[in-house]
């Protein structure tokens, strides 16, 4: 796979790509007021969530259940506040 190194950087670029789109996002959005939303914060950040889905695509894996529980959830350790890496 990659060096952490690598992930680290990986996930540097996800993250800011994740606060632009983010912030545009809610610029254009249309609020509803009349309805509450339950937005209830994920436990896994959504850079995280692409960093996840960079790795499976560049490894050599064909199914992705057999990545997440064999090489992420025993081989990744805890890096940032929210989980993954």
């Amino acid at each position: 796979m990659f060096p952490e190194s690598k992930v680290t950087e990986i996930y540097c670029m996800a993250d800011d790509f994740c606060k632009e789109f983010t912030f545009q996002q809610e610029k254009y959005m249309i609020k509803d007021k009349k309805t509450n939303h339950r937005n209830n914060p994920n436990h896994i950040s959504d850079a995280e969530i692409m960093v996840i889905l960079i790795l499976f695509h560049s490894g050599g894996f064909r199914c992705f259940k057999h990545y997440y529980k064999e090489y992420v959830c025993k081989h990744e350790t805890p890096f940032s506040a929210s989980g993954f890496l």
